[in-house]
């Protein structure tokens, strides 16, 4: 995986994480469009994303750079998720283990996009300290077998880092796959 930058769509409903996501890990200043939330989001939270977050994360020893676009969740602004999902190569879609009122268009959502790009994903279940319950949640949203889950605390960069070590591992998975494919092809 050497000499590879890797876009990363990262998205999912309103105040799951994904902000703190790429904060907790980015390695360069985030750029952010956060603004003062306001109707009855800002019962939720105080800022909200209306563009995008982007921040990068490059692994120590290989030039393998992570470009991180993190969505806004509220519909209004989902033009965005269509906007930033261009060559994407991987999804990480973050769900709030505890937003239960956001869990059914989060699934609609997510197997609308997966269905749309064809690339791989990782699911992190926020607020969710248990793999077994983050695998039912995600199962139950329309998460494929296949599809990475990891349960997470994205308010702390070392479960933030684990996120990202998913990515890595699904990614590398994805690469490995792609060859195998390709020197299965010019053999025959």
């Amino acid at each position: 995986m050497r000499d590879h930058t890797f876009k990363i769509l990262v998205t999912g409903p309103f105040a799951a994480g994904k902000t703190s996501l790429i904060q907790s890990v980015s390695q360069t200043d985030v750029v952010s469009t956060d603004v003062v939330t306001s109707g009855d989001e800002s019962d939720v939270k105080a800022h909200t994303t209306v563009a995008m977050d982007f921040g990068t994360y490059t692994v120590d020893g290989d030039d393998v750079r992570l470009l991180m676009f993190g969505t806004p969740g509220q519909p209004r602004f989902r033009f965005m998720t269509n906007i930033l999902k261009g060559d994407v190569d991987i999804v990480a879609f973050v769900i709030d283990a505890e937003a239960r009122q956001t869990h059914a268009s989060a699934g609609v959502e997510l197997r609308s996009l997966l269905s749309d790009l064809r690339v791989p994903a990782v699911i992190a279940v926020n607020r969710c300290n248990d793999d077994g319950t983050a695998k039912r949640l995600a199962r139950s949203l329309g998460a494929l077998d296949g599809e990475s889950v990891i349960a997470c605390q994205l308010n702390d960069p070392d479960s933030g880092r684990e996120v990202v070590v998913e990515i890595l591992i699904t990614l590398l998975a994805k690469i490995e796959r792609t060859e195998l494919a390709t020197s299965g092809a010019e053999v025959s």
